[in-house]
């Protein structure tokens, strides 16, 4: 779908502004081109690139028309500052053809939500009740303002300050004195106590020599100790097994000695039984054999053999004992040595510790003691805190009184009230009802009002839609005459859509007068483009109006108005063109 564009003109400066078409679902189009300075032509469709995003646009047009730097501040309520911009602007620039006939909504797009209000906010800087300087005023009075809260918080700090509890300078001297800072006789109470304080805090305090962190020398000795605790461990479970091994070699040894002495007995035979299934002593018969007397000396020569090998290794278990008892007599004793030196580590550890706190609880101390005595001292800065107050306050006078609110609304009924007589008297070309009454611009409410003896009338109480029609065109048009006039930043068109819709059949072909049956209604459309004609005549240059509409009358200066005809085969939509069901399909 082709794009939307714009050309304007302010000046001698040109914009041209191009929007893609949204299509169906949407409202705006996010594709935004913008050019600058003097064009000699239109761009072609491919050229209309995105250039520039929707809200930096906005920001653009809103300088291009001449809004500076504005802000409106509720004083009440919770609603945030609100900037006038360019769309805010168009609001006084669109009569739709729902809005020109409607008896509650005067502005254009006044029936969304929040924008009513964002109107009322906004016509004081577009009618020129507040200019640029009253929002530098406005600036500069917060700055002043906020100058002025602080210098009085510090006096009101110092004056609190003067009134110092007894409590807590007991609190300061008692801290002291734990702290080894104040010698013990010191009382809260004295005259000089200020002073002692003051001293106290001026006091440099040396730097400790060097503490050292035993904490890599404690895990090293407790790496030690364990390392020991586990050799002797080693140790005496070797020296254990060599008691065992002895016992039991002791034991085999002693059992060994019994056997050969029996088996020495052996001496007393000469030679060996004859028979050697009698007993050799009481010759009776043996259910075993007897052993030969060679068989015996054969066992005793294999135990005394053993028993020469177990004394043979005896003396060297007894040294391998010997040996292993002094390693652990010389592990324990460098146990106790680590253990000592472990325990004067952990103990100097401890001292170093309760150094290192009292440092840190001195320097908070002193860290507490001169806030109290910034206090009750204030440095050279804030000894003219009075002549700085005093200062501000007058400057701050002096400011509310040049952008008093009561002045700004003094300005806002002036321009409300030149307004309404521009009403009025255009009213009274008009065959309106309460037309010559004295009208005025509502902004309030967004309504015009005609105040007459039985009361003031608003617009929704003013009979027909013809009424409705008239009174959105004068009053736009009276609104314009001001703007104009004081040369505010809303741009110089005006669009009326179908003003006449009340007065014309829905047949309508040529939009001469005759089409209209009544005379009354042909008369007031004839008067109500009098009426345009007379105020384009009135507002000063520059000023578009631009009317969409059926009525076309006879007179040589409307002939002469007229840019554009779109009637039977030259319409504004050509025949020709598809529906959205026929591009779709």
């Amino acid at each position: 779908m082709s794009p939307f564009a714009l050309h304007l003109i302010r000046d001698q400066e040109e914009v041209f502004v191009a929007r893609n078409n949204p299509g169906p679902g949407a409202s705006v189009g996010a594709e935004v081109y913008l050019h600058r300075g003097k064009l000699e032509k239109y761009p072609n469709l491919n050229e209309l690139k995105k250039n520039i995003t929707a809200d930096a646009l906005q920001k653009f047009i809103t300088q291009f028309a001449g809004i500076n730097e504005n802000e409106h501040r509720p004083e009440t309520g919770t609603r945030r500052p609100l900037s006038a911009n360019i769309s805010h602007a168009l609001f006084m620039c669109f009569q739709k053809q729902n809005t020109i006939a409607s008896q509650d909504q005067l502005f254009h797009r006044m029936n969304e939500d929040f924008l009513p209000q964002a109107m009322k906010d906004t016509l004081p800087y577009f009618l020129g009740a507040v200019d640029e300087e009253h929002f530098l005023l406005l600036i500069e009075q917060e700055e002043v303002a906020k100058l002025l809260r602080n210098k009085e918080a510090a006096a009101a700090k110092i004056i609190s300050t003067l009134d110092l509890s007894k409590s807590r300078i007991a609190r300061l001297v008692n801290d002291a004195k734990r702290l080894g800072l104040l010698e013990q006789h010191i009382q809260p109470d004295q005259e000089d106590i200020i002073d002692r304080l003051k001293s106290l805090a001026e006091f440099r305090f040396d730097d400790p020599d060097y503490i050292p962190d035993f904490g890599e020398t404690i895990s090293e000795l407790r790496l030690q100790e364990r390392n020991i605790q586990q050799t002797l461990g080693q140790l005496n479970q070797d020296i254990r097994a060599a008691k065992e091994f002895l016992s039991d070699q002791t034991a085999f040894s002693r059992e060994a000695s019994e056997q050969a002495s029996r088996l020495r007995a052996i001496g007393l035979f000469r030679n060996g039984p004859e028979n050697p299934d009698v007993c050799p002593i009481c010759e009776s018969v043996l259910s075993s054999p007897t052993p030969t007397v060679r068989e015996i000396n054969q066992s005793l020569s294999e135990i005394e053999f053993h028993l020469k090998e177990v004394h043979k290794e005896s003396p060297h278990i007894q040294k391998y004992m010997g040996d292993v008892e002094g390693r652990i007599l010389e592990q324990t004793e460098k146990l106790r040595s680590v253990q000592s030196e472990l325990r004067r580590a952990i103990a100097e550890d401890e001292r170093v510790r309760l150094i290192q706190n009292q440092l840190v609880e001195r320097a908070r101390f002193i860290g507490r003691l001169l806030a109290f005595l910034e206090l009750v001292e204030p440095d050279d800065e804030t000894e003219d805190l009075d002549g700085e107050i005093s200062s501000l306050r007058q400057r701050l006078e002096a400011l509310r009184s040049r952008i008093n609110s009561e002045d700004t609304t003094a300005r806002m009924e002036a321009a409300l009230n030149l307004i309404g007589k521009q009403m009025t008297s255009y009213s009274n070309m008009l065959e309106l009802e309460h037309s010559g009454s004295a009208l005025r611009l509502d902004i309030r409410k967004l309504t015009v009002v005609a105040d007459t003896d039985d009361g003031p009338i608003p617009l929704n109480r003013m009979g027909s839609g013809e009424n409705w029609v008239g009174y959105h065109v004068l009053t736009h048009l009276s609104l314009h005459w001001w703007l104009r006039k004081r040369h505010r930043p809303v741009p110089a068109f005006l669009v009326f859509d179908q003003p006449t819709q009340a007065y014309y059949p829905s047949d309508v072909v040529d939009g001469s007068l005759e089409q209209i049956a009544r005379d009354d209604d042909r008369k007031a459309v004839q008067s109500l483009f009098e009426l345009m004609k007379k105020a384009c005549e009135d507002i000063e240059h520059p000023f578009q109006l631009i009317v969409l509409d059926h009525a076309h009358l006879r007179d040589t200066w409307f002939g002469n108005a007229i840019v554009e005809e779109w009637r039977g085969d030259n319409a504004l939509i050509p025949e020709d063109w598809p529906t959205l069901s026929q591009s779709r399909s």
